[in-house]
């Protein structure tokens, strides 16, 4: 069983998340970071795994991009679902609604949302003025919902077994 958790990020959650996933997985796990790189093939995997943060109410660009060109594919996999945000509940399940095509929202197994995080050191000056202005935030903080990342674990690891 093979396993691809394919991620973007801008502050690092996301980054995070996956290695966290990729720990406990079974079986041969490939992580890729679509901000830094691409992902030429996707037929060798069993399972896949797709997550990123949502900012101003939307997945990175990168992320929805590849979820576009490979919804074909995708088709035929396990697939996974996560994002990171600062809403909750039924907001944050929302989110994955309209961010993934819906068909592979409905698709997927298990669609999890893993908290927040944010890395002011990770941001431009710009940026580090709207999140202070706006949001009021005036330092780094992540709040990893662990329990969403046992459960994905748990979900692909069974489908291991099938």
């Amino acid at each position: 069983m093979k396993n691809l958790i394919i991620f973007s990020t801008k502050c690092g959650a996301s980054e995070n998340c996956a290695k966290f996933i990729k720990k406990d997985l079974k079986g041969e796990t490939d992580l890729i970071n679509l901000g830094t790189e691409k992902c030429s093939d996707i037929d060798s995997y069993d399972n896949v795994i797709i997550g990123g943060g949502i900012y101003a109410g939307k997945l990175k660009s990168e992320i929805k991009d590849f979820v576009e060109e490979n919804k074909e594919s995708l088709k035929n996999k396990n697939i996974g679902l996560f994002i990171l945000c600062r809403e909750e509940g039924d907001r944050a399940q929302e989110y994955i609604k309209t961010n993934f095509p819906e068909e592979i929202a409905k698709k997927a197994f298990v669609k999890e949302h893993l908290g927040h995080g944010l890395n002011l050191d990770r941001l431009n000056f710009i940026e580090k003025l709207l999140f202070r202005i706006v949001f009021k935030v005036k330092e780094s903080s992540s709040e990893i919902n662990h329990d969403g990342i046992k459960r994905i674990v748990e979900k692909t690891n069974l489908s291991f077994n099938n």
